[in-house]
């Protein structure tokens, strides 16, 4: 389960590290044995930078790099460093750097670092960036790009449009991946300048990939279980720490809310109000109070302009 949970982006500044490449990352370290001279210097520099000791953390990493060279991993965390001091041009520059080296000891990893450009890139109200750059994440998820899986995206629009989420979560199964959330902010982001359909696509995917995980670990829990309600399934999910816990992880309540928020422009406000009345019950904070507000006088959502 652990492999499968992804930390929320949100309009504040908060790091975009998501846990599955994390585990993926530890494991790969643990079937190596020993660590290398290489991997020790980078494991010491790792862990000052998250003792927040950002100057031994800089210094491990030079002792690295005048023995070893660089590589993709220690451009990355070099990175991270200059964007942990406010440096966020070199930041940048190294973020790229890193993945024009390519070498990263898990590949994956390239995810991860345009998920922190993304982030910055936000941060900057670059916005035409931060979409670029989600867009070229999710170019490398088939079921997005190909021509092949056009009528099942399609079919996801169509299905909420007509009949509603649950029906959507009734009919298909899709993994939390690499891709998940991307997806989940950029469907955000097209609520938020006005492209409500594109939005629901985007939403769609986000929103079905964790009640997919929901659902595969509630049956794992209950045999017996079978999907019938998003309603049912955060009651269920309620009841069990680990499942409440991704949930606020994976951001699904914000993403719920601007689910409804496409639906309503979309002229599904029936829709949208059943949602909007699953996040005001379930959720908290922001998403729970604007829920809230939108129940007692829909409206449609304050657009960002760029």
């Amino acid at each position: 389960m652990k492999k499968l949970i992804y930390n929320g982006f949100s309009q504040q500044r908060t790091p975009v590290l998501c846990v599955f490449f994390l585990a993926v990352s530890l494991s790969c370290f643990a079937q190596e044995g020993p660590l290398s001279p290489e991997w020790f210097y980078y494991r010491k520099s790792l862990e000052a930078f998250r003792a927040d000791d950002l100057g031994e953390a800089m210094r491990q990493l030079k002792t690295l790099v005048e023995a070893y060279g660089e590589n993709a991993d220690s451009l990355h965390l070099r990175g991270r460093i200059y964007e942990q001091e406010g440096e966020l041009d070199l930041a940048e520059k190294y973020y790229f750097d890193s993945l024009a080296k390519g070498d990263f000891e898990v590949p994956d990893e390239k995810f991860t670092v345009n998920y922190r450009l993304a982030n910055m890139y936000y941060q900057r109200k670059s916005y035409k960036k931060f979409e670029d750059i989600l867009e070229k994440i999710l170019s490398a998820q088939p079921m997005y790009t190909e021509g092949r899986y056009a009528r099942l995206r399609d079919s996801y629009v169509s299905t909420l449009l007509e009949r509603g989420f649950d029906s959507l979560a009734l009919l298909y199964r899709i993994p939390v991946d690499f891709a998940t959330e991307s997806h989940r902010n950029l469907g955000v982001f097209y609520s938020r300048t006005g492209r409500d359909r594109a939005a629901l696509l985007h939403l769609a995917f986000a929103n079905l990939a964790v009640v997919s995980v929901l659902s595969d670990e509630l049956k794992k829990i209950d045999p017996d279980y079978t999907f019938s309600s998003l309603e049912d399934t955060l009651n269920r999910a309620a009841l069990h720490t680990m499942l409440a816990d991704f949930i606020v992880r994976a951001d699904f309540y914000r993403s719920l809310y601007f689910l409804a928020s496409a639906l309503h422009s979309l002229d599904a406000a029936r829709e949208a109000r059943k949602i909007w009345e699953i996040v005001a019950k379930h959720g908290s904070g922001e998403w729970k109070n604007q829920s809230r507000s939108q129940l007692l006088a829909p409206r449609a959502e304050p657009l960002i302009t760029y």
